[in-house]
């Protein structure tokens, strides 16, 4: 069969689990091609993978996450669906598989070819959870509110372009993520949610395809300091966060490194000192078992490679859904959210506030307390085992040649 997988160009982590989907699914004898935005397709070349290039609604401002100005113009959202169909009518796929699209859906409805989805329970328009807090905790009105205008907002938007297309209006944007059959890469312990008979849980999703630096391991072997990793993912920069949060965990003893996504700015971190190391693409799976602690965004992939590894995560979020992760991670007994939760209205400088609200002896609390916790420890074992019983990629391979 003919595969076209699709992801949002929003973060490196879609790409990559197109990568481990591709990986799995020419291991079983199918054609399978990747379509990403200009700037992505940079990176598949530079690994030696072929990809087409389609222009994506995120390229307006090169957001990390959804904003309104993806969905302010119509005609733009029209433009880049008729751009695919036109694409998919020649290139004829069997099946396209969007990872946390928003076009895709509408181009495979015009095009009349089997959609399928890959994305995160949370983004769910069946999801009652308020994304970025628990219940009960303050703000959590505020934000339910925030995020419903948003959702409905981007719907009314995007319904005009439907309904130029010849297709149905939507109430919820994130109605768009759903597919003939959706596939959620999270776990059901991590986010709880009740599923209808078309979405299925196939687990986390790592990809192999992935160059990194070639900075030798040896100094993290060699430390007698306890290692902890900063990662803020492919698509988010903030010198002065890392730089504070380094100077935290070298006060407290750690040796640091930094894991900058690709982003030479993240290079530039301070201060400049021998526990402290930098790398462009870090090699993570060579990395974590030598490491004791994660502070990272929230990204799940990162997130569940470093559990998987049995290493507590502490989250420094930039957008809800990423402080969402880390209410899950709490929730499973497995990291905590460095932050208070805040109410978001499109600005994540609302995060950074926060943490320059918080003295250094309250974020070494927070992060002493979750490492120092022997309940901590408990639950990463037992998480560790859960997730052995996943193999995301082979799984969602499989499902999809069920069609």
């Amino acid at each position: 069969m003919r595969y076209l997988l699709i992801p949002e160009n929003n973060s490196l982590s879609h790409v990559a689990k197109c990568l481990a989907i591709r990986e799995a699914l020419l291991g079983k004898g199918h054609d399978v091609l990747i379509a990403v935005n200009r700037k992505h397709s940079l990176f598949l070349y530079r690994i030696g993978v072929d990809c087409h290039i389609l222009p994506d609604i995120q390229e307006i401002d090169g957001a990390a996450f959804p904003t309104t100005l993806w969905f302010k113009h119509p005609q733009r959202f029209t433009a880049c669906v008729q751009e695919e169909v036109a694409f998919l009518k020649n290139y004829k796929p069997d099946r396209i598989l969007g990872i946390f699209r928003f076009t895709s859906k509408a181009s495979a409805q015009v095009a009349g070819i089997p959609f399928d989805s890959l994305i995160c329970g949370c983004m769910l328009p069946d999801s009652a959870e308020v994304l970025g807090f628990a219940a009960g905790e303050t703000g959590i009105d505020l934000q339910r509110e925030n995020l419903k205008g948003f959702f409905q907002y981007a719907a009314e938007k995007t319904s005009m372009a439907l309904v130029s297309l010849g297709l149905d209006k939507i109430k919820d944007i994130r109605c768009m993520l759903k597919g003939d059959r959706t596939f959620l890469w999270d776990f059901p312990e991590f986010f709880p949610i009740k599923l209808d008979e078309s979405t299925t849980h196939v687990g986390p999703i790592a990809n192999s395809q992935w160059f990194s630096d070639s900075i030798g391991i040896e100094w993290t072997k060699n430390s007698k300091n306890p290692l902890a990793m900063i990662t803020f993912g492919t698509c988010t920069i903030s010198l002065p966060v890392a730089e504070r949060i380094t100077s935290v965990l070298l006060n407290m003893g750690y040796d640091v490194l930094i894991a900058a996504g690709g982003q030479p700015e993240m290079l530039s971190i301070k201060p400049r000192e021998a526990r402290v190391m930098y790398y462009s693409f870090a090699p993570l799976h060579k990395i974590l078992p030598h490491t004791s602690l994660l502070i990272c965004h929230g990204g799940q992939m990162t997130v569940f490679q470093a559990i998987g590894h049995q290493i507590p995560v502490v989250v420094m979020p930039f957008q809800p859904e990423q402080a969402h992760n880390g209410v899950c991670l709490e929730r499973l007994g497995c990291g905590c959210r460095l932050i208070p939760p805040q109410p978001f209205r499109q600005n994540p400088g609302v995060y950074s506030d926060a943490l320059d609200r918080m003295s250094d002896t309250e974020i070494k609390s927070k992060i002493s307390l979750l490492t120092g916790a022997s309940q901590t420890r408990e639950r990463l074992a037992a998480v560790k085992q859960l997730l052995e019983g996943y193999n995301g990629a082979e799984t969602l391979a499989g499902l999809l040649e069920e069609s």
